[in-house]
């Protein structure tokens, strides 16, 4: 039922028209929670992954079952069946399969029909990689990127990847008031949301930096990482059929050359939005096999190690947590698998945050923030944990008029030469005043200050100071 239900139907207007149009969808203007969990195996290559789409699987049954998700709200892009072997890819629709444009679109109709207060989910498990762009300043650094299962059909010969930079773009402009939630179960994923925003207050580790006119700087790039090999090729590793989750950094020429545009200008404010990665610069996410119960039965299942913890953990805390206390739950279960399969897993996850909003130690997981939602609207009637009443538009707050005689004046300091000598004192302030009328009334969406053929002038006449 999970194969059957968690899809969206085909085509990009479709996903949106999938949120958009149910009858009911957001009746009395409640707020939804919606997801798209991805899982790359790359059945057709030598080197692929036995464990990524069990983890989509994986985590879309946890949302539904323990997180208030409708299986109608939630999304598996799949490269083959789960639990099944590589020749089940044929059976896949290609609408649901996994490639790069197949996730752009997905993600960007997830995030575009999302409205303050819902909350948006987003998981990939697969490859990362470093990505060296050669049309890029030499020693500018590398990008962090994601392998999507066609990665071989690039253009010109180069590998399609997903550029870490790309998904934040996308993730970054839902609407304000919106909550945010992402899992990157791979390596070279630490830059999706926000390398500030960590818990200890420092940057994420390997940034590339550099200095310049004498000030320390950094940017979003990488330096190159290293990976120990006998994380997963000892003994032990061998004995649970240990993979790692990165592949060797390849050389391609602007790996954003198909980028798909995302906004039409930078958004005044950000979502809420929280990253769990699973290994830190240097370290090697892994997965393994794991035992579980699927059905009823006791089984043994491959998946990646911060998926596996993630739902685990999530369970263990009854999904009621602090995004700081689910970090805790999450290392406490992956120092227990370090300690029963494999000694040798050298990975910490790391939680990014966006700033200044995101406070990962009030936040509680996959819940709307009752603090945003409260300068949207307020709880609707009957004041249910999960109904909200529509958002009222509301002004920002906006620097006042300059004082009398500041611009017409002695200007700042007593320096006139900053000063209009062509206007009055008071014209000045008109136009001050109506400036601010005419910057209100374009915020709220009605033409109150001024017509589209007014001068400067006949506004100014109409707007009393």
């Amino acid at each position: 039922a999970i194969r059957s239900a968690l899809c969206w139907p085909r085509g990009r207007s479709a996903a949106v028209r999938h949120f958009r149009g149910r009858a009911g969808w957001r009746a009395g203007g409640g707020m939804v929670k919606k997801a798209l969990c991805v899982g790359c195996n790359y059945p057709s290559k030598k080197f692929g992954l036995s464990g990524a789409v069990n983890d989509a699987f994986l985590l879309a049954d946890c949302l539904q079952r323990s997180c208030g998700f409708c299986p109608d709200d939630i999304c598996v892009l799949h490269d083959v069946l789960p639990g099944q072997a590589k020749s089940s890819e044929r059976l896949v629709d290609p609408s649901r399969r996994p490639t790069r444009a197949n996730i752009v679109q997905r993600l960007q109709g997830l995030v575009r029909s999302a409205r303050p207060g819902d909350v948006v989910f987003f998981s990939f498990s697969g490859y990362g990689l470093q990505v060296d762009d050669v049309e890029s300043y030499q020693d500018d650094g590398l990008d962090e990127a994601i392998l999507p299962t066609d990665f071989a059909e690039g253009v010109d010969g180069d590998y399609a990847v997903l550029v870490a930079s790309d998904i934040h773009d996308v993730l970054m402009s839902a609407p304000q008031g919106c909550t945010v939630t992402v899992v990157m179960d791979c390596d070279h994923a630490t830059s999706v949301i926000d390398v500030s925003g960590t818990l200890d207050g420092r940057l994420v580790r390997g940034l590339n930096s550099g200095s310049a006119c004498g000030f320390a700087m950094h940017n979003a790039k990488m330096r190159p990482a290293e990976h120990n090999r006998d994380v997963w090729l000892q003994e032990q590793g061998l004995a649970v059929h240990a993979r790692p989750r990165f592949q060797p950094t390849v050389q391609i020429a602007n790996p954003r050359k198909a980028k798909v545009p995302t906004r039409t200008a930078m958004p005044r404010a950000v979502p809420r939005a929280f990253c769990y990665s699973a290994a830190r610069h240097g370290q090697t996410a892994v997965e393994l096999q794991v035992a579980g119960r699927v059905d009823g039965r006791d089984t043994v299942q491959q998946h990646g190690m911060l998926s596996w913890c993630f739902v685990h953990a999530l369970e263990d805390l009854r999904s009621d947590c602090t995004h700081a206390a689910l970090l805790d739950a999450i290392a406490a279960r992956l120092a227990g698998l370090r300690e029963r399969h494999l000694s040798s897993i050298d990975q910490e996850v790391l939680l990014t945050f966006s700033q200044p909003l995101s406070d990962p130690r009030r936040s509680r997981v996959l819940r709307p923030d009752a603090a945003s939602i409260a300068s949207f609207g307020n709880f609707a009637a009957g004041g249910s944990s999960s109904s909200w009443s529509s958002p009222s538009p509301s002004f920002p707050a906006v620097v006042p008029p300059p004082p009398p005689g500041f611009l017409g004046g002695g200007g700042l300091h007593g320096d006139s030469s900053f000063a209009s000598l062509s206007q009055t004192e008071d014209q000045q302030n008109h136009l001050a005043t109506a400036g601010l009328q005419i910057w209100r009334a374009a915020w709220a969406g009605v033409a109150e200050g001024a017509r589209e053929e007014d001068s400067p002038a006949d506004v100014t006449e109409r707007v009393t100071p």
